[in-house]
């Protein structure tokens, strides 16, 4: 499967050329490269890629923000002026941010996107979501540098990637605006020099040549026509169209010899990460007793009703589930006796029910003294906070009714098996609504892993 080659635009500072510089060069690999997919598209608000680039006047009822709310890119994308496909900007980024659930979010996207060739993506001149997604997602991150404040901002974009495990030649520099007429005394003999013998000193790996200032490139997005022109249609007598012409060749060189490396890489790691998943949710599943837990009837063809309760001891050695009203039956009779004689317990089953919809409930077995021992049930908040607790003791042959729960008895009164009888025996339990297999996914068993492990280390602490 194609994937495309990332390369992001990017600079903390604003005024350096970013969207010029991300529109002219989508323009120059195009003509390059005719045949290569050139997608663009921008994470600023200033809607210079639209205006550059639409074909028309009608505005699209699809933008950048959908990209993020499940519509596949391909999806999205209207073809633009100059052969280059463009996804509509956005004014609504910043409401829908916390739709991004990380920085590898648009690279997911893109992973399982129908994208190929080029795409280059516009940041906005700070470190927000959106750029670090971009930064994430890039093979290539070109960096427009006019002078020495916007080069010390290359450091915050150098730490990001590292931070990310990332080598710090991902970044490429590129002078831009450069005052062609300014000269220095020294061995730097102008601007471009003197900042790209700061930005190697520094570490940077720098393209070959500059972007020079020009009226007349100025002029190309202010003007009284309101029109935004690319340099390569309305500047090709100025000496930018051939430092466009020399960056564009050593980008594309880049893209041939590298491929999309990024994505690549990214969708291998999904694709190891998934794999672990299932065989981790299949090995839970293989775990799991093919019958209730509370009266050993079995599973028909394997299906658990909605209403069942998941238990797993603190060893996962006994997991399984029980029927709502097996489980219900067994926690009423050993704890809540004194409601049955009271005509009490169908209230009280109803009161269960309702709150083990939200909730945990913990039986711990404690053996005593004299062939006795004592249970102890707690409720659980959702984040495995001890609600409430009681305590009954009982004869140990007396713990459930055998006929009610033979599988329960065994985790409570045996050892594991090859192991040593612990002191205390912990079954946590959770009432499964709609689709009780559902916990055994990776999210919702680590919740289920995080609640028992705090509750255990809550236990500790109060013994």
């Amino acid at each position: 499967m194609a994937r495309p080659y990332v390369i992001c635009i990017a600079s903390e500072k604003g005024g350096v050329g970013k969207t010029t510089l991300a529109t002219n060069l989508a323009i120059y690999l195009k003509g390059l490269a005719e045949d290569l997919p050139i997608t663009l598209f921008s994470f600023d608000n200033h809607f210079t890629v639209d205006q550059m680039f639409q074909l028309g006047k009608t505005p699209h009822d699809k933008h950048i923000g959908h990209l993020f709310s499940g519509s596949a890119p391909h999806e999205l994308l209207i073809p633009g002026q100059y052969g280059v496909q463009i996804i509509p900007s956005s004014r609504q980024l910043f409401d829908i941010q916390h739709q991004l659930q990380g920085v590898d979010t648009l690279a997911r996207i893109l992973c399982r996107s129908k994208l190929g060739g080029l795409v280059i993506i516009d940041t906005s001149p700070i470190l927000d979501i959106y750029t670090r997604n971009a930064l994430f997602a890039a093979d290539r991150i070109i960096v427009p540098i006019k002078d020495a404040a916007s080069l010390e901002n290359c450091q915050n974009l150098a730490g990001f990637l590292k931070q990310q495990q990332r080598p710090k030649s991902t970044l490429r520099l590129l002078p831009c605006l450069i005052d062609t007429r300014i000269h220095f005394d020294g061995p730097f003999r102008n601007s471009y020099q003197l900042l790209k013998a700061y930005a190697i000193n520094r570490g940077y790996r720098c393209y070959e040549g500059f972007i020079s200032k020009s009226p007349k490139v100025e002029s190309l997005s202010t003007n009284p026509s309101g029109k935004i022109y690319p340099v390569i249609t309305h500047g090709r007598k100025t000496d930018v169209h051939l430092q466009f012409k020399h960056l564009t060749r050593q980008v594309y060189l880049d893209y041939l010899e590298q491929g999309s490396n990024r994505i690549n890489e990214i969708a291998n790691q999904i694709h190891d990460h998934e794999t672990r998943l299932d065989r981790e949710q299949r090995e839970r599943l293989s775990r799991l007793q093919p019958h209730c837990l509370c009266c050993n009837k079995p599973w028909q063809e394997s299906i658990v009703p909605p209403g069942a309760f998941y238990l797993e001891s603190a060893d996962g050695q006994l997991a399984g589930f029980a029927e709502e009203s097996c489980f219900i039956d067994l926690i009423l009779q050993e704890c809540y006796g004194e409601a049955k004689r009271k005509n009490k317990a169908e209230s009280l089953r109803e009161l269960l029910i309702e709150t083990t919809e939200q909730s945990y409930l913990l039986l711990q077995w404690t053996p005593l003294e004299a062939e006795q021992i004592k249970i102890d049930l707690y409720r659980l908040d959702q984040q495995g906070e001890i609600l409430t607790g009681r305590s009954i003791v009982r004869k140990e042959r007396g713990l459930f009714n055998r006929q009610l729960n033979s599988k329960a008895t065994q985790l409570l009164h045996q050892p594991t098996k090859g192991k040593t009888a612990d002191p205390a025996q912990l079954l946590l339990a959770h009432r499964m609504a709609e689709h009780p297999l559902q916990i055994l996914e990776h999210r919702a068993y680590l919740e289920w892993q995080t609640v028992f492990s705090r509750v255990q280390v809550d236990l500790a602490v109060g013994n």
